[in-house]
């Protein structure tokens, strides 16, 4: 199964490094210690189970690493199975429920790998409400991505913007997206009305005749690509007439985010990345990307 590792950084909740090192050995016996009742929680209007998996010691010469896996929980699915235009619906067994999972290593200077494994599956902001929800890591944290190069280089360049489109993760909260007023307002009312879903949004603008909304435009998507907020979306691009020139050009701002693509293998019983591959994996692209992720680190701070 081909998979996308991103990197992203825990930092306090006023954006500055979490003090000490991230205590994700800590995390992980919290984790394991909670009961059933308490391992479930309901955040925004997603419910989530949380789990740990460290590798076994003998494990061979490949490294892995430890992981976190937070679920998201579909109790009442209204699903269908076909089989040659014959259909039975899918029923689930006692005490079983759909999941979805990401998974989360973290590494020295309190760098965070994630792997979604669909576009229903946790993202970093699970992470982060998951620890601040359980009060398991003090003070409460932040997650903020991990961007090789300026992020407003582009924006820099741009002499009338005509169109963005901004997709915004299933378990992201409007609150992060308040300085957007017009995306704010799009995922409060998608919230609202359809629970926690994908949103995706684009915006047409005149390269004539507009300016003032072009302007205004700019200046949302300036405010989430440059905040906490481009943490919270998968897909953020622009086009634009360039203001030296006037040409019309592209910019997709999550290529400058670090990522890595990656092959891991299913579990045959459940269909998901078997824990072991995921391990695997989140060593070799945090070990492939260390010049880049370091990088980073020295031009956040």
């Amino acid at each position: 199964m081909n998979q996308i590792i991103r990197f992203y950084r825990i930092v306090n909740e006023d954006q500055l490094p979490f003090p000490n090192a991230f205590p994700f050995e800590d995390l992980q016996d919290a984790i394991n210690s909670l009961d059933d009742e308490r391992a479930y929680v309901q955040l925004n209007q997603m419910e989530l189970l949380g789990s740990s998996w460290r590798p076994a010691f003998g494990t061979g010469a490949r490294r892995r690493v430890p992981l976190v896996a937070l679920d998201r929980i579909t109790r009442n699915p209204q699903l269908r199975i076909e089989r040659r235009r014959h259909y039975r619906p899918l029923i689930l067994g006692d005490g079983e429920n759909l999941a979805d999972p990401t998974f989360y290593s973290v590494f020295a200077d309190d760098v965070m790998g994630v792997l979604r494994t669909s576009n229903r599956s946790p993202g970093p902001a699970s992470f982060r409400d998951y620890v601040n929800h359980q009060e398991i890591v003090e003070p409460p944290i932040a997650i903020v991505p991990l961007v090789d190069g300026d992020a407003v280089r582009a924006l820099g360049e741009v002499g009338t913007l005509t169109k963005f489109t901004v997709r915004v993760l299933p378990d992201a909260s409007e609150e992060v997206f308040r300085g957007s007023r017009m995306i704010y307002d799009a995922i409060r009312s998608a919230r609202r009305d359809l629970g926690g879903v994908t949103v995706e949004i684009t915006v047409k603008i005149a390269a004539k005749g507009q300016a003032e909304a072009a302007e205004e435009a700019r200046r949302q998507i300036t405010n989430i690509v440059t905040t906490e907020a481009l943490g919270h979306i998968d897909k953020a691009t622009i086009r634009f007439r360039r203001l030296e020139d006037g040409k019309a050009d592209i910019h997709d701002f999550l290529q400058e985010v670090i990522t890595e693509a990656v092959v891991v293998e299913v579990d045959t019983e459940t269909g998901q990345p078997a824990e072991a591959s995921v391990a695997d994996a989140m060593a070799t692209a945090y070990d492939s990307l260390y010049d880049d992720i370091h990088s980073a680190l020295r031009a956040a701070n």
